[in-house]
């Protein structure tokens, strides 16, 4: 299927990007970059997770001369959610614990913050395992065994299940 084409070209060029770090509070020549590809652009010094997400989708329809149709452009990660449930692509993350099968790489991934009643950081999943999955992040941090959504740069995640949150999951690509 078409989008699943994209989703591996967005995931090969989101592996790329790792090691890509911030400039100063979430600036920088390739932050900016991937601000300015949302609709509309994100103002310098904004968080930029989705941002990384809708510049390497974009890109990837881009280049494989695709039109994006109505994929998400925002840099609010409820915008993504509320697409991929709208398209009936949504895995919640109880789901994919039970059957990580269902889950492959170039999905995309939320993540469920309690103290903000919704999903708060988003990424791309690279591989999928029975404890959980990789991921590249954007705007995020090298720490381990905690979801950061105001980090420094672009970092390849492992991800259990339990990090997603109650509200977590993914949106299929496919």
């Amino acid at each position: 299927m078409v989008i699943r084409q994209v989703a591996k070209l967005a995931l090969a060029k989101a592996q790329a990007n790792v090691g890509v770090v911030e400039e100063g509070e979430n600036a920088g020549k390739y932050i900016r970059k991937y601000q300015q590809a949302c609709i509309p652009a994100l103002p310098t010094g904004s968080p930029w997770c989705a941002a990384f997400m809708v510049y390497r989708f974009t890109q990837a329809f881009k280049q494989l001369d695709i039109d994006a149709g109505d994929f998400p452009t925002s840099g609010y990660c409820p915008d993504w959610q509320r697409w991929g449930k709208s398209k009936s692509r949504w895995i919640d993350i109880d789901e994919a614990e039970a059957e990580p099968d269902i889950v492959e790489p170039g999905d995309v991934c939320l993540f469920w913050f309690a103290p903000k009643g919704r999903v708060a950081h988003i990424g791309i999943v690279e591989s999928v395992h029975e404890w959980g999955v990789y991921t590249i992040e954007g705007n995020t941090g090298p720490e381990v065994g905690t979801v950061n959504r105001d980090g420094d740069g672009v970092y390849r995640k492992k991800r259990d299940w339990k990090e997603f949150g109650l509200g977590g999951g993914f949106i299929r690509m496919k």
